[in-house]
């Protein structure tokens, strides 16, 4: 009745007695799928030891839990899937309750039990809420996982195939939250039946916990697809407000997190979102913990960010990695959300204020607001937004560079994020040099490090990424690629915006096309491609291209800006809004060094983020001091 899957990765001195606890249940009718996802530890031999004819032991190279979670719901032979990871317990009992519930219940999506979270020698029962005394259904699976532990976890929870040939399986490119994110999709469509008995052991104490290692640092993929949904009206009526109130108790979880781990002003930037303010007294408690935390810190310069979007792509990127690097050991960074064309501004008790989002005549007040709260305070604006191919469209530029010249002058200074933008800035006259300073942009590039080189195939593989709107001009793109020879080359598309549709439409019926949609595992994204295409109209830095880089990727990007200086003997360069120079570059592909570019390219890349870390370190001391 029962195929159980065990993913297995390096749990040699767990799995034993996880194997066991299967083995031990009162319910026999099941088999034992474990996936050995490329163990490197006494694992297998572990497992390999135990005989039952029940077990079925499945190799694959390492590809990380999801992927493990997948080949096992693939090769198995039963119509009700349980899982349980290779270090939890479960009770004799828990598939006689599973069995139990589905003949109670048989319109629920999953079934699962109560739990108890086991830490060495202290044990604490999961506290669900809502949950009854007698097996029972539960219907919005948000409003019950938004007030307590989460009713679902993956070692006690058993799914019909039917409900995973519906809406899913686990998301191999999420590294966290990836089990939620399934446990999200069935919570949509159906409702959870639950037996209250704690039927199994989660053990927090165990080896290679991706949860307790690895604690996040923002809002993670399952919620910001729900909150895309949200936003869409994807979300049914009745579930709207359980999804918003789950959602703010992710976020605030997370916060939570952070602020225990020590970065209690990265737990600030989370606790800036809106959203968190709908659980108003866990935002108190934990707006205020994150101050107190922040106590001892009142030493350093304090360096307040001011920005209108907490999603705001490659620049929330930049500063979520600022707020997390070596420099917070000098400096006291605080995120503030405002709405850039409002007068309203305040004193901020801040050495530096740094503005990050577009200048334009309405965020005039709110400049010379606060130049006049904040007169101790070196104003910074680092310009992320305009630049010489940006000014090509605008009605006049002489009215453009008179807004410019305004805003620049009630700041400090100005940083421009690449060479060819400052260039432009200091020879449009907006901002005297003097005034102005270039640090080109970076970010953590830890995981692009990491992704592995791709072997060469018959068929090229491009790949493109980012906002969906004119500026990156994917529709350029997506008309050269039509041209191509569908046997030789694919175009991976991934991203979202206000050009979806259009370029949807511009897709359609080219085989050389896949549209991908949203991406959360950026490398893993390269991973899969041989060279990364960049068309943009206009861009300040691309970070994107500096990402493909560090993912050792060569590039072919626009002469645009800041990215000319980045594709140097790592790429091609070619005239902007030029779909036959783009569709002539594509076609030579074959007969470049594409292995040696994207080597060049890596190296270029090694030394970016310590030499944006050293650049703005200089930089805001210099500052604070003034």
């Amino acid at each position: 009745m029962f195929s159980i899957i065990m993913p297995l990765y390096n749990k040699a001195s767990e799995v034993g007695a996880s194997v066991n606890s299967v083995l031990r249940q009162t319910e026999s009718n099941f088999e034992l799928l474990i996936i050995d996802d490329g163990s490197t530890d006494d694992s297998l031999q572990i497992v390999q030891n135990i005989s039952d004819p029940r077990i079925r032991i499945i190799h694959q190279e390492n590809a990380g839990v999801s992927a493990a979670r997948n080949h096992g719901i693939q090769e198995a032979g039963h119509e009700f899937i349980a899982f349980i990871d290779a270090d939890d317990l479960w009770r004799q009992d828990f598939l006689t309750r599973i069995r139990a519930l589905i003949h109670k219940f048989p319109q629920a999506g999953a079934y699962t039990t109560a739990y108890t979270f086991v830490d060495g020698n202290k044990q604490r029962p999961a506290q669900i809420h809502g949950i009854q005394d007698k097996p029972m259904l539960i219907t919005d699976y948000f409003a019950v996982a938004a007030r307590g532990d989460l009713p679902l976890m993956s070692s006690c929870i058993c799914i019909p195939h039917r409900v995973l040939r519906q809406v899913g399986l686990f998301p191999e490119d999420q590294k966290q939250g990836e089990d939620q994110d399934l446990w999200a999709r069935i919570g949509l469509k159906y409702p959870i039946a639950i037996d209250p008995c704690r039927s199994m052991h989660y053990m927090q104490a165990a080896s290679n916990r991706v949860s307790v290692e690895s604690i996040p640092d923002q809002e993670l993929p399952y919620s910001k697809r729900l909150q895309h949904q949200l936003d869409n009206n994807q979300i049914p009526n009745d579930k709207r407000t359980s999804v918003a109130d789950y959602i703010a108790g992710h976020l605030l979880h997370v916060a939570q997190l952070n602020i225990r781990a020590g970065r209690p002003q990265l737990a600030r930037s989370l606790l800036a979102d809106r959203r968190t303010r709908m659980r108003p007294l866990r935002w108190i408690k934990w707006w205020l913990l994150s101050h107190l935390k922040s106590a001892n810190r009142n030493t350093k310069p304090k360096v307040v960010h001011l920005l209108n979007d907490t999603d705001m792509g490659g620049i929330k990127s930049v500063v979520d990695s600022l707020s997390q690097s070596t420099l917070t050991k000098d400096f006291d960074f605080k995120f503030i959300n405002v709405n850039p064309a409002s007068w309203w501004r305040k004193p901020y008790n801040a050495s530096i204020v740094m503005q990050h989002y577009a200048c334009n005549w309405r965020t005039l007040p709110g400049m010379l607001m606060l130049k006049l709260l904040n007169p101790g305070a070196s104003i910074l604006i680092q310009e992320h937004h305009y630049t010489a191919c940006f000014e090509k469209s605008v009605p006049s530029v002489a009215r453009f560079r008179l807004m410019l010249r305004l805003n620049y002058w009630l700041a400090n200074r100005v940083i421009a994020v690449s060479k060819g933008q400052g260039n432009w800035l200091a020879k449009a006259g907006v901002i005297s040099k003097k005034r102005l300073r270039i640090i080109p942009q970076s970010r953590k590039l830890e995981p692009f490090f990491k992704v592995k080189a791709k072997a060469a195939a018959k068929q090229i593989i491009l790949g493109a990424y980012g906002r969906f709107d004119s500026q990156k001009g994917f529709d350029l793109l997506l008309k050269a690629i039509s041209k191509l020879p569908k046997s030789k080359y694919h175009l991976l598309l991934a991203g979202d915006g206000v050009q979806k549709n259009e370029l949807q439409a511009l897709a359609k019926g080219v085989e050389q096309v896949t549209m991908c949609g949203s991406i959360t595992d950026v490398p893993a994204f390269l991973e899969r491609c041989d060279l990364i295409v960049i068309p943009s109209r206009f861009e300040p830095f691309g970070l994107v291209c500096l990402e493909a880089k560090a993912a050792g990727k060569p590039v072919l990007v626009t002469d645009v800006d800041g990215l000319p200086e980045q594709a140097k003997e790592c790429g091609l360069t070619i005239p902007a809004e030029d779909t036959q120079a783009l569709y002539q570059a594509l076609l030579s592909l074959p007969v470049q060094q594409l292995g040696k570019w994207g080597e060049n390219g890596r190296k270029m890349a090694t030394s970016a983020w310590s030499s944006y870390l050293g650049h703005w370190h200089r930089l805001l001391v210099t500052e604070s001091k003034a």
